[in-house]
């Protein structure tokens, strides 16, 4: 091996424990985001709203009978919110509105009043006419009085007295204040009492006042007529007085609107809540009464009173939860339970866990679900553990069914019985499995679980006597529940083979029908590799078989290995039929032409989403090998030359199957040249063919031991001995090459003549 091949060992080496690293880098960040959304699911499980964590307030209802009791575990005080809000109501009821005597708008509305007075009297004197008098007021104060007041009270004897009496009126009402209670806005406050804000002697003071003993505007009339009489005069006056001096009344006592409400708020925050304490262990609903309104409110003062959390049960839980993520993340990187530690494979598993764990997590705090064992009913071991069978084997599936069953364990707050069916179910789960590559074979496995899982369940309930409560809920539930598994396992399944690339027998017996498109476009446009193909799968198949690997896997494998020539059919010696283009190349060339098939074919498996497993044999099936044929004719023109371009641009084989199928394919290829191939000649063939990849360490990646190796070959020789095998000659058959002689002979003579 030269300086540049090892170096380009090396990187690849480099590469290949880098990926490694990585992996084990995702698999790790992916066990960490799995424990942490366990825990805080946990966590969420076992915090106790003061012990109510098992029941839900939608179970209960005002006016309806209760079903169970419900007992306060600790003491706890709440407020009673209707009684709180009755005593906010009374004390708004006793707060007084805020009402204002405006001292400015007073003056203003007196010293109007006493200039239009002024202005009365002097037009009055100096008026010659009752008509200039009121064309004159007119003009001055339109609209203020009408015209036959103006006249009458130009024409009254007492005129200057009227005046007068409505200047005293005036004042009197000015100085008592008039208002106008706001039609909405004063309902929240007291109904018969405001606060009337004066200025006495140049102080402000607040007095609580009589609502009642406020004057508005429909009180003035009476008002007025008192007054009148107050003062001796006639109450047929109240007319004309209230006629002058009513145009320049205005409201000079106003309502507060927001010193009342900051006033009110003040008073409502002052009120206390009302407070109910319930006492530890007191009974807030008993079973068979009625829910009060009363009952309700203490359930929800006792939902909403507060967490609790058991620390020492939730720490343990977590611990455990934190040995079964260390010892998933050491199985899962070293592979050792049989499990391909591809990113997708082991998220597809720890979604399988985190289901379980979740599923037992949620429904162990239904009421329904509340014995241990009635949790069998929806315990999902044994679908899981057929689905890991089919998609990964059947270590993979006991080592997860075991691992579920502790996280059932913890979820069940360690009750032995829920972990317990988990076990026994995933294993008659594994068990039940019979992989042909019918899809009936998994509703004859669903019948069976039918059978089983109620046998499971009522052993662990005479081991358990406390565990199982209504056997009958029981026994049809495990039935179901088993029956359940293989239907949604046919129905999973296909999404999780696409989704993994998976190479499950179901998957691979589609890919292996050779009436399949490609293998009939194979058949038609390159049918000498077609015939290799279905060649080398029957060797393949047969050596597989015959060492315990997987003979489906190897078949499915040899018939796609060299799709790759489907393009450049007329390169590859198979398909040659008279000429062979590779004349027309240089070696060099030539080389690289053949070995492209291989990436082609990887190229075109990938498009046809070709299981991984497959995917490799087309990638793995020359190796590194180099190209002999090319490689020894460009050295007779260079003896420099580097291997290294003629060197296929694959791995070395890292499956039996995949080593299998390599061998398959050189043998197929080499005893095709062999003349008169008698079992010795084809076992020595074979040997050295054999012997040759060996040699040149194409098989250093694979598990083959050298008992494999000859039982390889063995079938090999046997298979291509059948093949191959010579014929009776019967009589009167002569040779076509002889014939073609005898012709050519007989037409050359005939020319001679």
């Amino acid at each position: 091996m030269n300086k540049k091949t090892r170096d380009i060992s090396n990187n690849r080496s480099i590469g290949l424990f880098l990926d490694a690293l990585r992996r084990k880098n995702s698999i790790i960040i992916l066990l960490i985001c799995a424990f942490i959304a366990l825990s805080l699911s946990t966590y969420f499980s076992y915090v106790e709203t003061n012990g109510f964590s098992q029941i839900s307030l939608v179970d209960f209802a005002v006016d309806k009978v209760a079903d169970r009791d419900v007992v306060a575990s600790r003491e706890v005080s709440y407020v009673d919110e209707n009684a709180t809000r009755i005593r906010r109501e009374a004390k708004q009821r006793l707060v007084t509105a805020v009402f204002k005597y405006d001292r400015i708008a007073t003056a203003n509305m007196v010293n109007a009043f006493v200039i239009f007075q002024e202005f009365l009297v002097n037009t009055m004197q100096s008026a010659k006419n009752a008509n200039q008098f009121v064309l004159e007021v007119q003009q001055e104060y339109p609209g203020i009085l009408d015209r036959k007041q103006l006249q009458n009270l130009y024409a009254s004897s007492d005129r200057i007295g009227i005046l007068s009496v409505s200047m005293s009126v005036f004042k009197q009402v000015a100085s008592e204040g008039i208002t106008t209670f706001p039609e909405e806005g004063l309902e929240k406050y007291n109904k018969s009492e405001i606060e009337l804000v004066r200025w006495k002697n140049e102080r402000q003071e607040r007095i609580e006042v009589s609502k009642d003993s406020l004057l508005t505007w429909n009180d003035l009339r009476n008002y007025s007529s008192n007054a009148l009489t107050i003062m001796k005069k006639s109450p047929a006056m109240t007319d004309t007085v209230l006629a002058i001096i009513k145009p320049f009344l205005k409201d000079n006592v106003i309502y507060q609107a927001e010193e009342s409400e900051a006033k009110l708020d003040a008073a409502v925050r002052q009120v206390s809540p009302v407070q109910v304490i319930l006492q530890k262990g007191q009974k807030i609903i008993r079973r068979g009464y009625l829910i009060t309104e009363e009952n309700y409110a203490q359930l929800e003062a006792l939902a909403s009173s507060g967490v609790y959390l058991d620390v020492r049960q939730f720490a343990g839980t977590m611990l455990w939860l934190l040995v079964i993520a260390i010892a998933a993340a050491y199985f899962f990187g070293s592979g050792v339970v049989g499990i391909n530690n591809e990113f997708r494979n082991i998220l597809l598993l720890v979604l399988m866990f985190c289901a379980l764990y979740l599923v037992v997590l949620v429904c162990s705090k239904i009421q329904a679900f509340s014995t241990p064992l009635n949790l069998a009913v929806i315990i999902p071991a044994a679908m899981l553990a057929m689905l890991i069978t089919v998609l990964m084997g059947q270590r993979a599936a006991i080592f997860m069914t075991f691992l579920g069953s502790f996280g059932v364990l913890c979820a069940s707050s360690f009750d032995l019985a829920p972990m317990l069916f988990t076990i026994l179910s995933g294993i008659a789960g594994v068990s039940v499995m019979r992989i042909t590559g019918k899809r009936i074979d998994l509703v004859k496995s669903a019948c069976i679980l039918a059978a089983i899982q109620p046998l499971i369940a009522l052993i662990i309930g005479l081991i358990l006597p406390g565990s199982i409560g209504d056997v009958r809920f029981v026994v049809l539930g495990t039935a179901i529940n088993g029956f359940m598994s293989g239907i949604l396992v046919i129905g999973f399944l296909p999404i999780l083979e696409a989704a993994l690339n998976t190479s499950t027998s179901f998957r691979l017996m589609e890919f292996s029908d050779l009436n399949s498109p490609i293998m009939k476009r194979m058949l038609l446009s390159v049918s000498g590799t077609y015939n290799h193909s279905i060649m080398v799968a029957t060797l393949a198949e047969s050596a597989c078989r015959e060492i315990g690997a997987d003979p489906l896997l190897a078949r499915v494998g040899a018939y796609y290995h060299d799709i790759g020539k489907m393009d450049q059919s007329d390169y590859f010696v198979e398909n040659q039929t008279d000429y062979n283009k590779h004349l027309d190349l240089n070696p060099r060339l030539s080389a690289t032409v053949i070995r492209s098939h291989v990436k082609q074919g990887v190229e075109k498996a990938r498009q046809m989403r070709l299981p991984r497993e497959v995917i490799d044999i087309i990638s793995e099936h020359h190796g590194n090998s180099v190209i002999a044929y090319f490689y020894n004719e460009a050295k007779k023109t260079n003896d420099s030359v580097d291997p290294e371009d003629f060197m296929y641009p694959g791995t070395p084989p890292r499956s039996k199957e995949s080593a299998v199928v390599m061998l398959a394919d050189v043998v197929e290829a080499a005893c095709r040249t062999l003349e008169k191939p008698s079992v010795p000649r084809l076992e020595k063939f074979i040997n050295e063919l054999v012997g040759k990849k060996i040699e040149t360490n194409q098989l250093d990646n694979c598990e083959l031991t050298f008992r494999e190796i000859g039982i390889i070959k063995r079938t090999f020789v046997n298979i291509l001995a059948g093949y191959y095998h010579t014929r009776i000659e019967y009589p009167n058959q002569k040779d076509p090459d002889a014939t073609d002689s005898m012709l050519r002979d007989a037409l050359q003579k005939g020319k001679k003549q």
